[in-house]
């Protein structure tokens, strides 16, 4: 068992898998303008992350032509790349987003005792 997921019961790793992390922080109720951005600067995280992962993933030859495919901004080029290199983007996307999930959760909770 995951250090995150001995802090939490099933239920709590339930919720934090099924529900939004603003309700799970009770900040649900936040002005949208503040939301929209929390959920940007969330978002900026995760793909920061994922990006990191597919860069672990590459050799140097294959960094050079993702950066490249990047540039041009071709997403299908980017997929079907991706895809013959054996990298998941999507699986990656839920992992990163269910782990920061879990460490936001695990630091609020914290912060709460």
């Amino acid at each position: 068992m995951d250090s995150n997921q001995a802090l939490f019961s099933d239920q709590e790793v339930k919720d934090i898998i099924d529900k939004d992390l603003l309700e799970l922080m009770g900040a649900q109720n936040m002005p949208e303008e503040q939301k929209a951005e929390l959920y940007q600067k969330m978002s900026d995280t995760v793909q920061n992350r994922v990006f990191a992962r597919v860069d672990d993933a590459l050799d140097e030859q294959g960094k050079q032509e993702f950066s490249r495919l990047l540039d041009e901004g071709d997403s299908n080029k980017i997929n079907e790349f991706l895809q013959g290199k054996g990298i998941d983007v999507n699986k990656l996307l839920v992992e990163e987003s269910l782990t920061y999930k879990m460490e936001m959760m695990s630091l609020f909770k914290k912060s709460k005792e």
